[in-house]
């Protein structure tokens, strides 16, 4: 026993199981609470209305965007204006964003003809990139752009930085969907067939 404040004071080891089980509960309860809020999409809109208001980004600043390809040349997103423009971030160090590439990738196959441009912009090296590409080609353009591409990223809503991270853009610039997470398929359908030409 010891003395703390003029009185007398025992220590008590008695409770430290608990504060360790409560505090691994309460750690356990903020992971599902993520988990959960990582696969809401952050913006959904099925008619055309106006994207979020965490979304401050004009038409002209999308299509004026610039990333390097996998050679080392500059692409402009503007290229694909006239088509329903599918940006998805991602890295080669991010396991859910590889999970869901062949589902893009499949997806760009079977409804590109729609007006349909899937676009893989990379939160990582060109190098890793190209290594990637070369082992898994998806049919659709990656560019990597690492520097560029966190900044857009956070642009267009995605402010934690987390990947991936998938926008639609309908020609004209509008953005009518951005997801937080892997994307289920059915989802993705859902927003080509609401903003492409039947």
């Amino acid at each position: 026993m010891r003395r703390f404040g003029g009185r007398p004071y025992k220590s008590d080891r008695s409770n430290t199981p608990k504060l360790i089980l409560g505090f691994g509960a309460l750690i356990l309860l903020a992971l599902a609470g993520l988990t959960i809020w990582l696969d809401w999409p952050t913006v959904g809109i099925p008619e055309g209305g106006v994207a979020g208001q965490r979304i401050k980004i004009t038409a002209g600043a999308i299509y004026s965007a610039r990333f390097a390809d996998t050679e080392g040349n500059e692409q402009v997103l503007g290229q694909w204006q006239h088509q329903l423009l599918i940006l998805n971030f991602w890295a080669t160090w991010c396991a859910p964003c590889k999970e869901e590439m062949p589902m893009l990738a499949r997806t760009q196959q079977n409804l590109g003809h729609k007006g349909v441009q899937i676009v893989g912009i990379g939160v990582d090296s060109r190098e890793n990139v190209v290594k990637f590409a070369q082992k898994y080609p998806v049919g659709y353009p990656l560019l990597p752009d690492e520097a560029r591409a966190v900044e857009f990223s956070r642009r267009l809503g995605n402010h934690l930085g987390l990947l991936p991270f998938t926008v639609a853009i309908r020609p004209g610039g509008d953005v009518v969907y951005t997801r937080i997470g892997r994307v289920p398929q059915a989802e993705l359908v859902n927003i080509i067939d609401e903003n492409t030409l039947k």
